[in-house]
């Protein structure tokens, strides 16, 4: 891989995502926050790396994938005004099929470029598929804690600066206000994944976070970031607002803090 890939890789990528703007010569809100919420992931991905000790090479790997991740959200957003996938199409398998297109990888062997394509192709799926081992899975579990970490502090953002009412889309258009479903919080208890067709209120979106936080995170230095954030704190406070049945999420938060507290104590 030659010094100056990763370089070369930001400069090819902003210039295609810059061929969406409008007659004004600007990103729509949406995709702006997409770029945004790119450069926020390549630089946890940075931080994760650094903690874990990568090595140069894993780490412009590891750089590449977590810029190219939501590479097909911009032509998302363009044809459907959504990044619901279940309302247009799964952005990771787009984003796979752009990158080929624009052939930003080809000065890499045919093992880096499968590894970072990879990477891509799971970072938005529930469950890792068993096929994904080494360097690849590697590459995978960073993109999918730095991805879930920079959605963390969207929604904090979000909630602060009054841009989760002025733009719905952020909440998927979940009605704000109710009990969580109880198929979420079991789920989210026991530290296992939420099926997204159980999601009716704004309470389960935000209890599908807290269960990121209750083993869905694959690096201790991601959960020493989330520590350091108070990542769970934010939303245990963040649903007295939104629900008056606190007994699941009072569940969801206490096995969430013990997963945190153990995992990030090694």
């Amino acid at each position: 891989m030659r010094e100056a890939f990763y370089d070369d890789l930001r400069a090819q990528y902003n210039a295609y995502v810059q061929s969406f703007q409008d007659d004004t010569g600007a990103l729509p809100a949406m995709m702006q926050l997409k770029v945004e919420h790119t450069h926020r992931v390549v630089e946890d991905a940075r931080r994760i790396m650094a903690g874990e000790g990568w090595g140069f090479e894993d780490v412009e790997l590891g750089e590449a994938a977590a810029l190219l991740h939501d590479t097909a959200r911009y032509s998302q957003f363009k044809a459907y005004k959504t990044f619901k996938d279940s309302d247009s199409f799964d952005h990771a398998a787009r984003a796979v099929k752009i990158i080929h297109e624009q052939g930003w990888l080809q000065e890499l062997t045919a093992q880096e470029r499968e590894a970072i394509l990879i990477a891509v192709s799971v970072h938005n799926k529930r469950e890792l598929p068993a096929a994904v081992k080494g360097r690849a899975l590697q590459i995978a579990c960073l993109v999918r804690d730095a991805d879930k970490l920079d959605i963390l502090h969207l929604l904090e953002q979000a909630v602060n600066d009054g841009s989760l009412e002025r733009n719905p889309e952020i909440a998927w258009g979940l009605q704000m206000k109710g009990a969580p479903d109880a198929r979420v919080v079991e789920a989210v208890a026991a530290g296992q994944t939420v099926s997204y067709d159980w999601i009716h209120s704004f309470s389960d979106f935000v209890l599908i976070q807290i269960g990121w936080l209750n083993g869905g995170l694959q690096y201790r230095s991601s959960v020493r970031l989330v520590l350091e954030r108070k990542v769970l704190e934010f939303r245990e406070e963040f649903l007295k607002r939104l629900t008056d049945d606190q007994t699941g999420v009072e569940r969801c938060c206490h096995a969430a803090r013990s997963w945190l507290t153990n995992y990030g104590a090694h």
